[in-house]
């Protein structure tokens, strides 16, 4: 469960459920990425094959954030929720 910071709207929030290997630095890596592609991290949880994330952006900022990471090193899936 993504908890948001306080007077986030909920309808301005994109979750994306990124699959990943349980490789060193695939966390930054991930948020790295995020950070390139404009898109702004609101919340996050990490389990080992699981990086969950509560993203702002627009929606060209947000499918070039999919599309990068999909293409990523050690990233298996993305699905936008």
């Amino acid at each position: 469960m993504l908890l948001l910071p306080p007077g986030v709207a909920p309808s301005s929030v994109t979750r994306l459920s990124v699959q990943v290997l349980d490789n060193p630095g695939v966390l930054l890596r991930v948020l790295g990425i995020c950070q390139r592609r404009g898109a702004r991290v609101l919340a996050m949880t990490y389990a080992a094959d699981r990086i969950e994330l509560a993203v702002s952006a627009d929606e060209r900022h947000l499918n070039l954030l999919r599309g990068r990471l999909e293409g990523a090193v050690d990233v298996l899936g993305v699905v936008a929720r």
